[in-house]
């Protein structure tokens, strides 16, 4: 298999680097505990008859008034959220239901009659209500806990490997010699600045005239900054695509046949081309570095996760 025709001189097994050094520890706050034990309790919530309004309450309401914002039928908000109006929202604190009242709102008076109202009510924290929730396996409020802090664990995990393969990936980069071959050079940068000018035009700048404040704006940088990033990623992507390719033949893994017409089916599809337009958009060498560069990152991405797991 000729993926690239730049080669490795010197390798660093990225298997061989640390991802302690950028992965901090998991750590979960009593804050943090007490948000996703309300948002479990929440989804188990009643919703009972209130007699009188109080924050955070259902109610549905007429309204009446010369301001056509307030002349609405039967209209449910929450109160205190200020979604519809903060100022009747507060005004109607303490009414019942069947209560009318006209309100002197900052836009002008409203009138407004109580329909309903309809209050959320927590479940009580006890074994039996736990097993009413019918989490698997999970039918203590201790055993519930512990399902909590797991299922943070596991999302910090996949909130973090990718961010920290992608610290080991351009640390191994770094740490590896590389013989590169000029024409694939300038053909990836070719496709990083095509990339980038594409990046500008999508936020509805124009490549060859936009300044550098409207560039800035939009990536973060300057126009000339915003293009050296390109590059840098073009070659750093290169080098990933000639080690995962050594990686690749290291598995036994290969292209398998029909790989690179599902892929062009795909880009035409999602960007609404011809096949004949999504070929040159995704060509036969671009498809390939990019094939062995996310083998390599997927492996990276699977150390990451094992050793976060570990930890």
């Amino acid at each position: 298999m000729n993926i690239c025709k730049s080669k490795a001189v010197t390798i660093c097994d990225f298997r061989s680097l640390d991802p302690g050094k950028y992965a901090p520890p998991f750590e979960m706050t009593k804050e943090e505990w007490n948000e996703k034990l309300q948002k479990l309790l929440m989804r188990h919530a009643a919703m009972i008859d209130a007699e009188r309004i109080e924050a955070d309450d259902f109610v549905t309401l007429d309204t009446a008034s010369e301001v056509p914002k307030f002349c609405k039928k039967a209209i449910t908000l929450r109160v205190g959220k200020g979604l519809f109006s903060k100022a009747l929202e507060d005004a109607i604190l303490g009414m019942v239901q069947g209560e009318e009242k006209t309100l002197a709102l900052p836009e002008g008076e409203a009138t407004v009659r109580i329909l309903a109202i309809k209050r959320r009510v927590l479940p009580e924290l006890c074994d039996e209500t736990v097993r009413s929730f019918g989490m698997d396996g999970v039918e203590t409020v201790e055993a519930m806990k512990a399902q909590i802090a797991a299922d943070a664990r596991a999302q910090y995990i996949e909130d973090t490997a990718e961010a920290v393969a992608v610290e080991l990936s351009n640390e191994a980069n770094e740490k590896s010699t590389f013989e590169l071959d000029e024409d694939e050079v300038n053909e990836v940068l070719k496709e990083g600045r095509d990339m980038a000018n594409d990046m500008l035009a999508s936020a509805g700048l124009d490549p060859a005239s936009c300044t550098d404040e409207q560039v800035l704006a939009v990536a973060g940088r300057t126009k000339q900054e915003h293009y050296d990033f390109m590059d840098a990623l073009s070659v750093d992507g290169l080098k990933g695509a000639v080690l995962g390719e050594l990686l690749m033949e290291q598995d036994g893994d290969t292209v398998r046949e029909g790989e690179y017409e599902n892929a062009v089916k795909e880009c035409a599809e999602g960007m609404g081309l011809s096949e004949e337009q999504a070929r040159a958009v995704i060509a036969y060498p671009k498809f390939l570095r990019s094939r062995a560069a996310n083998y390599r990152f997927d492996a990276i991405i699977a150390f990451v996760k094992e050793y976060l797991e570990r930890k």
